[in-house]
């Protein structure tokens, strides 16, 4: 260091540390609490109608804290996409696809498909008035706002159709449904009825009609023999 550079620091005194900010020091958790705020957040007044000063409140951190583990909103939101993603294959895919039937319950895919339509049908979260499911409601409002929300959003429908198609093919080997169809394909029509479903359910808040909704859209796939089914 040269005698002048020496000088310089000298007279502007001791330099200052930026300490970190003690919310930020409890990683993971914190991380956690704030993507959990942001998702209710997100859900209820969706992501344009949300400030990150509101998730901060609720997350009860600061705004330096929010920043330590998030740069910016958009990748808050990426965040919660993923929150939602791990949400929906913990409670319903996964769960009906390893799930044994009671006692009196439908078995194979035909029976998954069925619970899986039945668990979607009683997705309305309480802090809501009702219906919807969360990554349909963020499709709708991010897919044309930001090309990087499209795409990763495009990923999870398609993780999520994979394991309805799985359910699908289950019921193709049994001789149950038909298998004219693309397994996917039917995943696909099925889950958006689903959907649309929920759509209609959020302005309507009739939940009988959403649950007899989610039933139709099994009624509607192609069953071998279907008028002497029951579902």
């Amino acid at each position: 260091m040269s005698p002048r550079a020496a000088e310089k620091i000298k007279k502007s005194g001791p330099q200052q540390v930026t300490q970190p900010d003690p919310q930020a020091v409890k990683g993971p958790a914190t991380r956690g609490r704030i993507i959990a705020a942001a998702a209710d957040l997100f859900y209820l007044r969706g992501y344009q109608g949300t400030s990150l000063d509101t998730v901060a409140r609720k997350a009860r951190v600061n705004r330096g804290s929010l920043y330590y583990f998030f740069r910016s909103k958009k990748n808050l939101g990426l965040a919660v996409i993923d929150h939602f993603e791990r949400l929906i294959h913990q409670n319903f895919i996964e769960p009906v696809l390893g799930e044994n039937p009671v006692l009196g319950e439908e078995t194979g895919g035909c029976g998954k498909l069925g619970r899986l339509a039945n668990l979607y049908s009683r997705m309305p979260r309480q802090e809501s008035p009702c219906c919807g499911c969360p990554i349909g409601k963020l499709s709708l409002e991010l897919s044309g706002l930001d090309e990087d929300f499209r795409l990763r959003l495009k990923e999870v429908w398609a993780g999520v159709i994979e394991g309805i198609a799985e359910m699908v093919r289950e019921a193709q080997a049994e001789g149950t449904l038909d298998t004219g169809s693309e397994s996917r394909e039917l995943a696909r029509s099925f889950f958006g009825q689903i959907q649309g479903a929920h759509i209609i359910a959020r302005s309507t808040l009739d939940e009988d009609a959403l649950d007899q909704d989610c039933r139709r859209a099994v009624e509607n796939l192609p069953w071998v023999e279907k008028s002497e089914k029951k579902l």
